[in-house]
């Protein structure tokens, strides 16, 4: 396995069908990069049997690649670090992460374009042969919003980190829950039903400076039965 230490890589780019493996990455800086910036679900890059400890981005993305048996330990992010359709096997997140998003959506502006309906068929076949796709149960974030993932395949911290049904989220009692207002979980039921997925993990950041308030919501959606029993 070959260990790259405090290195900078800046404006790396790769269109896809690139294969990144057995490596490394200790201390190094991502800086203005993206991989994986495909338009075919066939031409996905690969990261398989990575590790990253105590690694910085900044302005970088991660766009539709397989993602398989990676562990990240720690990650600073300048900004909200996005990714554009990414799909995860055996991938864990420990240590103390950033601004993380993980989005169906390949790019901003393919929702319900016949390229992001390929690529979301693509996602649900290659989660129906997962036994566990993302590991956040010790990761420590300051945001962290996962979307597209489905929750029977996150391994989460119960106390903190709870999932909620497309057909909990349809009865809508989550509405009255004053809790919730001042958080961002009604946007992110609202958005869940919208793109019309069956389930959604919610964080309470443990790093984030609401974490208080987002933890007292999500003991709220689980006394009311809205949240999935652990």
């Amino acid at each position: 396995m070959r260990v790259i230490e405090n290195q900078d890589f800046t404006a790396f780019y790769d269109d896809g069908g690139c294969l990144y493996e057995v490596l490394v990455f200790r201390k190094c800086k991502f800086i203005s990069s993206a991989i994986s910036i495909a338009r075919d679900p066939a031409n996905r890059s690969v990261v398989r049997n990575v590790t990253l400890e105590r690694c910085r981005r900044q302005g970088s993305a991660l766009h539709c690649a397989v993602i398989e048996d990676v562990l990240v330990d720690g990650l600073q992010t300048s900004d909200l670090h996005q990714a554009w359709g990414a799909v995860f096997k055996h991938v864990t997140l420990t240590g103390k992460i950033g601004r993380l998003m993980v989005t169906i959506l390949i790019s901003s502006d393919t929702l319900n374009m016949p390229l992001q309906r390929a690529f979301d068929r693509d996602r649900e076949a290659y989660y129906a042969d997962v036994d566990w796709a993302l590991d956040i149960s010790r990761a420590e974030s300051v945001e962290l919003q996962l979307r597209g993932i489905p929750a029977s395949l996150i391994r989460r911290d119960p106390e903190t980190q709870v999932a909620v049904t497309r057909k909990a989220a349809m009865a809508g009692e989550w509405r009255d829950l004053k809790s919730l207002q001042g958080t961002v979980y009604g946007f992110s039921l609202d958005r869940m039903l919208m793109q019309g997925a069956e389930d959604i993990v919610l964080v309470a950041d443990k790093r984030a400076k609401d974490f208080k308030t987002s933890h007292k919501a999500l003991q709220d959606l689980r006394a009311a039965g809205i949240a999935q029993p652990d």
